[in-house]
């Protein structure tokens, strides 16, 4: 173990939640939110925030009660069965997939600018750009992270307060006619569509072993880039509803009102915009990723060489495997839809099941929850916790509605498998798991 891994202070976590959540997303969301909800998408858009702020609430609470070594992973290994850890150990692999959505888009967004390049080896560069920028340790990831991050915010900041001075002031009358374009079932769907852009910030807590004052800062992290993201969204799409009329920015890309305002300098907007928001995504992603998997390995879910790691405390053997896994999909040629097709329906089993876990904590770490700085009474808790749940499952109803049905029987024999995987292991006897109920 190397002694010169510095600890991660608050700004860092920050700047690697904030990172985490802000995606491209945003750039192609709001047209179609408009599209449905008329001008009243931007107030949407603070509402989807607040709902995904109240879906990870219960991992607010696990994070500002106990160290969560393996991030995710710890939740489940100490709070179920050791057979539903291996589960989700071994299906936690698939959201590796996200890289290669971060590839593709970013291709997309650079050949936008520059249309002699070749988006999908614009994507495999990035993405071994910063697998070998990770191998370096978080101490590096989180440098770059926290300038990224800051230049990402700047450029939407200005976009949005810039671009608010320049918009219809009708934008903010909510009683004009038409306001709500479909009325209440128009807003509602907008929320849903921007329900996917509003809550990875949770993802932090995957880097609890790396912090300083891990139940102090990650929980304050969580929150703090929420009020980010609510200023930085809510801005940006008040400009995309009012800058040019409804009808021309509905199903539009952000990038329509960008070229309105920057002109000239639009070029420089998408590198500051869009490109970082992929890049700072894409940085955090694999720390995010590797952590809980490495905590599966040492508890003895894979083979003792995937735990190793290299003099900057970084377990290259499965950041590599992140690797590989987030490459392939752009080697193939695989569409931005056929990636994500195969990563949200698993993503959303994984959480509904992490967020689950979380019931268990006033029982089973009743002390350490009572001396939490966010302690709420148990009833509080409970509400919550049940608001979240049912939020989760209805989000996994979507993701099969959403799905083909060979892309489901994929997700369902991936999932068996998985299922089978764990069962054997652990029959096997190498399974040890003495973190469970110590958080360690």
């Amino acid at each position: 173990m190397s002694g010169t891994t510095r600890k991660l202070k608050l700004t860092d976590l920050v700047a690697i939640s904030s990172g985490q959540v802000i995606g491209a997303g945003v750039i192609t969301l709001i047209g179609t939110a408009i599209g449905v909800a008329g001008m009243s998408a931007w107030l949407a858009y603070g509402a989807a925030i607040f709902v995904g702020f109240l879906s990870i609430l219960p991992f607010i609470f696990i994070s500002s009660t106990t160290v969560l070594q393996g991030g995710e992973y710890s939740i489940v290994a100490n709070m179920m069965d050791k057979r539903v850890a291996g589960f989700y150990a071994t299906a936690f692999i698939t959201q590796c997939l996200s890289l290669s959505l971060l590839g593709k888009s970013l291709g997309m967004y650079v050949t936008s600018v520059l249309p002699s390049l070749n988006g999908t080896v614009i994507g495999l560069i990035a993405v071994t750009v910063f697998f070998v920028l990770n191998l370096g340790g978080v101490n590096i990831m989180a440098d770059v992270q926290k300038l990224f991050t800051a230049i990402l915010v700047i450029a939407l900041l200005i976009f949005g307060f810039y671009g608010m001075t320049q918009v219809n002031p009708s934008v903010y009358d909510i009683t004009q006619p038409g306001f709500f374009k479909n009325g209440y079932g128009g807003f509602v769907a907008a929320i849903a569509i921007y329900a996917y852009s509003t809550y990875g910030q949770y993802m932090v807590m995957n880097f609890s072993k790396d912090a300083a004052r891990p139940t102090k800062d990650v929980p304050l992290a969580i929150i703090i880039s929420t009020c980010i993201i609510f200023v930085v969204y809510v801005s940006v799409a008040i400009v995309d509803c009012g800058l040019l009329p409804i009808d021309q920015v509905a199903n539009k890309p952000l990038t329509l009102a960008a070229k309105k305002l920057f002109g000239v300098l639009y070029p420089v907007f998408i590198i500051g915009g869009p490109v970082m928001a992929l890049m700072t995504t894409m940085n955090s992603t694999y720390g995010s990723r590797a952590n809980p998997i490495l905590r599966a390995a040492r508890d003895g879910w894979f083979p003792e060489f995937v735990g190793r790691t290299n003099s900057r405390n970084v377990p290259y053997v499965i950041m590599f495997a992140v690797y590989l896994v987030g490459i392939l999909p752009l080697i193939f040629g695989l569409s931005i839809k056929e990636i994500t097709s195969n990563l949200v329906l698993v993503g959303y089993l994984l959480r509904m099941l992490t967020a689950f876990s979380i019931f268990y904590m006033p029982t089973l770490m009743k002390s350490q929850w009572e001396q939490s700085f966010l302690h709420v009474p148990n009833s509080a808790f409970y509400i919550i916790m049940i608001l979240t749940v049912l939020a989760n499952v209805y989000m996994v109803y979507l993701s099969l509605r959403g799905l083909s049905f060979i892309v489901m029987i994929i997700n369902i024999i991936f999932l068996a498998f998985c299922g089978i995987y764990a069962v054997l292991r652990y029959n096997t006897g190498k399974v040890h798991m003495d973190s469970v109920r110590k958080m360690v």
